[in-house]
């Protein structure tokens, strides 16, 4: 046989062999994608994703489709295993499934949010590449994003602060507490629950423990309040509250969320009060009554009236505050009628035609002490009373007129 027919012999042998193998391996890469099929319409999806995993092997390369299913059963697995150690095992199978279909150039990202979850379930923890999915799926979901990735990006976060160090540590401080308002936002517009927002909140604590660290970033917030006038008046309050735990409610910065809630709801009640304590004078006082004309609350009321008879006498303006105190109610009858005779003590050298006149306010003052139950005060006005001998220099008399309030006292009984 000449050599050139031996040789085309040999080349038609292997070009045989070679299609042969190669149907083959298409034979076995078409059964394990069957029986794959096969794994998940029996809802066996272990076995399914056993198969798989094969055809991904002996297929060469797979589709779009295929990925999809591949990752499908993996996942199916991982929600119905019971086992920890097994889970987390599928979810490191899932993970590197993910890098693969990367790879690939099939890999979409409306699942970096799924993905960053994973990567926090699996056995080798990476916060920061979890992270890094979490921010880019976080940017494209926006409200729609599911709370418990929320949680989950939150508590990455928090991991990286919580192995970083320095400059480091400080950035992210700085970025938690910036995150913390923009999570909050997302929380309020898109009604999620708020054990959502405790999650957070729980984790900024571990945090930010001081309110120099918490204060500098509140202008910006107010800056940049959501314009739905119910979803703002949700991120004052949160942020109100925030700032209350931190003791940072008489800062100036807490100030200015009130102001801002009152922009918002001018007969906020509760914001009426808290104005007062940042307001003096007849600014408070304006303030108190503003809020005496909005409620139906008696108590609120009586509380607001004691408050005006309180600011009027620390003013110096006796007559305003001695007319507040008298009409002072409830609990705080008392209160008021002390400051009443407060007012009349202060006044008692000013007011009257003649010393014994002068002398006789301090009677009424005991008087109005008396029903106020301060009987130590009380006995110190009586003191400074007419004697019986300035009794006997005016002629003992019965009744005088106190011009400045309008009463009469028996100064000599």
């Amino acid at each position: 046989m000449k050599f050139g027919k031996l040789l085309l012999i040999g080349a038609t042998a292997f070009l045989t062999f070679t299609a042969s193998a190669q149907d083959d391996e298409k034979r076995e890469c078409d059964r394990m994608r069957f029986l794959a099929g096969e794994g998940v319409k029996a809802k066996n999806y272990k076995s399914a994703t056993n198969y798989y995993h094969k055809a991904e092997i002996l297929c060469g390369a797979f589709d779009k489709a295929n990925w999809d299913r591949l990752l499908g059963s993996i996942k199916y697995v991982i929600n119905e295993e019971k086992d920890e150690e097994i889970q987390k095992l599928y979810v490191d199978s899932l993970l590197s499934a993910y890098e693969r279909q990367e790879a690939a150039g099939l890999y979409e990202e409306k699942y970096d949010l799924e993905r960053g979850m994973y990567i926090m379930q699996c056995s080798d923890q990476d916060p920061a590449k979890a992270d890094m999915y979490f921010q880019r799926g976080i940017k494209v979901a926006g409200l729609k994003t599911h709370e418990a990735y929320l949680i989950y990006s939150y508590y990455a976060t928090y991991l990286m602060y919580y192995s970083a160090e320095d400059e480091e540590k400080a950035a992210l401080k700085k970025r938690m507490i910036e995150d913390y308002f923009k999570y909050s936002e997302m929380i309020s517009k898109a009604g999620m629950t708020p054990q959502t927002q405790e999650s957070i909140t729980t984790y900024l604590d571990y945090v930010v423990q001081t309110c120099d660290e918490l204060l500098p970033e509140i202008p910006g917030y107010i800056t940049n309040l959501p314009e739905d006038k119910e979803v703002a008046l949700q991120s004052i309050q949160r942020m109100m509250t925030l700032l209350e735990t931190k003791g940072c409610s008489e800062s100036k910065e807490y100030m200015a969320l009130n102001a801002a809630w009152l922009e918002i709801d001018p007969n906020c009640i509760p914001c009426l009060i808290i104005k007062t304590k940042s307001l003096s004078g007849n600014e408070a006082i304006k303030v108190l009554r503003d809020i005496m004309s909005k409620t139906d609350d008696s108590e609120l009321k009586a509380k607001c009236q004691y408050e005006i008879a309180y600011k009027q006498f620390k003013m110096g303006s006796y007559q305003a505050a001695y007319t507040s105190g008298r009409a002072c109610s409830g609990e705080y009858q008392s209160k008021g009628m002390y400051i009443a005779a407060q007012c009349v003590a202060a006044t008692a050298n000013s007011c009257g035609d003649s010393t014994f006149d002068r002398k006789c306010n301090y009677i009424y003052a005991a008087q109005l002490a008396d029903k106020a139950g301060q009987s130590g005060a009380a006995a110190n006005y009586r003191a400074k009373a007419p004697t019986s001998q300035d009794c006997f220099n005016e002629n003992s008399p019965t009744s005088v007129t106190l011009s400045c309030w309008g009463v009469t006292v028996n100064p000599c009984k």
